[in-house]
């Protein structure tokens, strides 16, 4: 029998987004007999909870809610920096400790996705002895040689993390060094979780298909254009890796383009009718979203966007990222 564990986490602004990823895993994962959907959540309203249930029953599938309070209170004991204004992000790598024992492994997809092929591949995946699988980051080279790695090929995205449970549970100390680890390096960690990720489990981590987490980036750019500005001289998949993967997409992380995502009014982001296609066959059909009022260097971005020619922009959205964090 195939199984598979999913963990999704959210707080209440970004549980519709989760009911519409979990909605294109449920369609696109009918031939797996059992998927468990793990749940651990901030501050989400009793409506949404209603509805993210009523998604999962009409798929004869449940969704398992873990409770949070531990794992914020840990959060906050540590001195961790939150993304858009919330802790949400970490809550993935505090919960591991509560289900050592309890599965074997389990994997974590942002919200911030589709699913939108079968996952079944991974209800029998070989860890190979390593703690975690995940796919490299598309524009994270800087960040490898920002944290020093010596081990690790690649600077991993940890939107989508493979968690090998079992190995938590049979390297007992494993959970409690990382939190340590954290404890001491946390005010280097410029991109948070996805920091403490490469740099605690440099060594120990099995790199998956980019087909599990094909990146914006490469929805955004022909290869061509992408492999000359972007991973020129650097160490990335093969172009057959990630033609593979866009003609045989499992999980799309879009994130966010042009500094929206793809539910926000007025938007130019690449996976922009996909998701609405998703969104309109969910019980989030009718959730609107405020319009923002975007800064000077996103309305400048998004007109330099449309007029230059796509190489040239890539190269200066590199340039940028550069001389960011």
């Amino acid at each position: 029998m195939s199984k598979l564990n999913i963990l999704y986490q959210f707080d209440e602004n970004y549980a519709p987004y989760a009911g519409i990823s979990m909605l294109s895993l449920f369609c696109n994962n009918k031939d797996i007999d059992d998927l468990s959907v793990y749940c651990i959540t901030m501050d989400v309203s009793d409506k949404n909870i209603e509805m993210l249930n009523l998604t999962a029953e009409k798929f004869n599938r449940k969704i398992i809610y873990l409770n949070s309070d531990r794992v914020v209170t840990n959060m906050k004991n540590i001195n961790i920096k939150g993304w858009n204004g919330s802790l949400a992000t970490w809550m993935k790598m505090f919960i591991i400790e509560e289900l050592v024992g309890v599965i074997d492994n389990l994997l974590y997809i942002d919200c911030d996705t589709l699913i939108k092929g079968s996952l079944k591949e991974l209800t029998d995946f070989d860890f190979e002895g390593n703690a975690v699988a995940a796919v490299a980051d598309s524009i994270g080279f800087r960040h490898y040689r920002r944290l020093g790695l010596k081990k690790n090929k690649y600077y991993y995205n940890a939107g989508v993390i493979f968690f090998n449970i079992k190995y938590f549970e049979e390297n007992k100390n494993f959970f409690n060094n990382m939190i340590d680890h954290l404890k001491k390096n946390v005010d280097r960690y410029s991109i948070n979780d996805q920091d403490l990720l490469n740099d605690y489990f440099d060594g120990n981590i099995k790199t998956l298909s980019p087909r599990y987490n094909f990146q914006g980036i490469h929805c955004m750019y022909r290869d061509d254009v992408y492999y000359k500005v972007y991973a020129k001289n650097e160490v990335y998949y093969d172009r057959n890796d990630i033609n593979y993967a866009r003609q045989n997409p499992g999980i799309v992380h879009f994130f966010r383009a042009l500094g929206d995502y793809p539910w926000e009014p007025g938007n130019l982001h690449p996976v922009k009718e996909e998701f609405e296609k998703w969104k309109s066959r969910s019980l989030w059909k009718d959730y609107k979203v405020s319009r923002k009022k975007r800064t000077m260097f996103f309305r400048i971005e998004r007109i330099l966007y449309i007029v230059l020619p796509k190489q040239m922009f890539l190269r200066l959205f590199k340039f940028m990222k550069s001389v960011t964090k």
